[in-house]
């Protein structure tokens, strides 16, 4: 996608500013906006090639403060700005106002910013091996860590958690008795710290 097309795609809004340049402070309005700048209605007396501070209330109902270049004037209807040094809290802002008033570059933006989010979600879940000889703290903590969005893998022993580790070592953690027949929880640990598919 063409990011200057998407930066001089405006659209129109009606949103509370308050600016303040060389000639003092003004309440106006935000008429149209784009990712590049935006238009302020304003009869303020600011300067061609003036930076200004200002701040626009957004629908969702925060203020975010702004600097911009004036790049146009139109007395005395108002002045087109170019946004300067946004930082990307305030873009991602910008974006989603433009998206919401039917701005088609920016919604696709967001559609594709979401869609990198959703291809990270790994596809399966993340595997705990849980190894305790007593069979009800085993269930009592296979349902706390399944309650975490984790699958679990059991061992109702130390021998047996040994045997699924050295057979299986895609882990994300392990959650082990300390005092177990056969192995103790810290032979186990000892176990994988030596082993380079389980060191991790």
């Amino acid at each position: 996608m063409n990011d200057i097309a998407v930066q001089n795609e405006p659209v129109n809004v009606s949103l509370e500013v308050v600016w303040q340049g060389a000639a003092g402070k003004f309440d106006a309005r935000m008429g149209e906006i784009s990712m590049a700048g935006c238009f302020i209605e304003s009869m303020g007396q600011e300067v061609l090639g003036e930076t200004i501070n200002f701040k626009v209330h957004l629908p969702s109902g925060i203020w975010v403060t702004l600097l911009g270049k004036v790049i146009y004037q139109e007395y005395p209807i108002g002045f087109e700005v170019s946004f300067v040094n946004l930082t990307e809290e305030n873009q991602r802002l910008l974006t989603q106002v433009v998206a919401a008033h039917g701005g088609k570059q920016a919604q696709q933006i967001l559609k594709e910013e979401e869609k990198n989010i959703t291809s990270q979600v790994p596809d399966k879940l993340c595997r705990v091996l849980v190894a305790d000889d007593d069979s009800m703290t085993l269930e009592i903590v296979k349902a706390i860590v399944e309650t975490q969005g984790y699958e679990v893998v059991c061992a109702s022993d130390g021998r047996e958690a040994f045997r699924i580790l050295q057979q299986d070592a895609d882990f994300c953690a392990t959650v082990f008795d300390m005092m177990m027949p056969h192995l103790l929880g810290m032979d186990l640990i000892h176990y994988m710290k030596t082993d380079a598919r389980l060191s991790h």
